[in-house]
């Protein structure tokens, strides 16, 4: 169900983990779930008020892919998403994942839910694990958008927002080079293959300070604290989530 990527060490090439389906599995039939257990290739599935589900029919030349949706019960706290325990206290980390959101109709107002959430070992300044956090929200042509969120150690909102980025209707390509440390930032390239012009960097000049955050340890991939309004509307809309990747350095192509 994932591919995951980690260079075990920062001098030496990059060492795949081989996962399922999530980056072009030829294999005939899709797992029964995304977690290990299951045989997918996760470490877990987060499902609260929500489900990710495994289902036919992936970005790009992948069989299958992973369906998250929140049902019509949730509330703020609802998840249905999966989880990577490979990262180990990470100073720097990219990773890459497709999303297709076309299922959402009439997406508008402040509707919105997480769609990745990287988290540190430890509690930060805000006493929370996030260090980065994506959210899907209504705007840009095709009606859906993309924002990040960069924790900082500067109270009171310990955070750094970037700017919305418009995403297209079908499956976009979604990257992100994180680094930590008293010198941090998060650059990001959706649907751009240029390592060089990344599509929005947080902060957009100089750097943050986050270095009580430790360094990345797990990431969380699908939907997860919507707001009442995207509830209302959205519910038992699935969401597509497919092809990731995570790496120390390398960007990922």
């Amino acid at each position: 169900m994932k591919a995951n990527v980690t260079m075990k060490a920062l001098s030496v090439a990059v060492l795949g983990l081989a996962g399922f389906a999530f980056a072009g599995s030829s294999m005939a039939a899709c797992p029964a779930g995304p977690t290990t257990a299951e045989g997918g290739a996760w470490s877990a599935k987060a499902e609260t008020d929500g489900t990710f589900a495994v289902t036919t029919g992936g970005a790009l030349t992948t069989e299958c892919r992973g369906s998250s949706t929140i049902l019509a019960t949730a509330g703020s706290l609802a998840s249905a998403t999966v989880r990577d325990d490979t990262p180990t206290n990470e100073a720097r980390y990219r990773a890459q994942f497709y999303i297709n959101a076309d299922a959402l109709t009439g997406f508008t107002g402040l509707q919105g839910a997480q769609v990745l959430q990287v988290q540190s070992a430890a509690a930060g300044a805000s006493s929370s694990r996030q260090m980065l956090r994506a959210t899907i929200l209504p705007g840009g042509a095709s009606g859906k958008q993309i924002r990040f969120f960069l924790s900082n150690n500067v109270a009171p909102s310990y955070r750094t927002l970037g700017a919305p980025i418009d995403l297209a209707a079908g499956w976009n390509r979604v990257q992100i080079d994180l680094v930590t440390g008293a010198s941090g930032s998060v650059k990001i390239w959706v649907n751009n293959g240029t390592e060089a012009s990344p599509t929005q960097t947080i902060p957009s000049t100089g750097s943050v300070d986050n270095s009580s955050w430790v360094g990345v340890d797990r990431t969380f991939m699908g939907l997860s604290a919507p707001t009442s309004e995207y509830v209302t509307a959205q519910a038992t809309r699935a969401v597509g989530f497919d092809e990731f990747d995570s790496r120390r350095q390398t960007f990922i192509n």
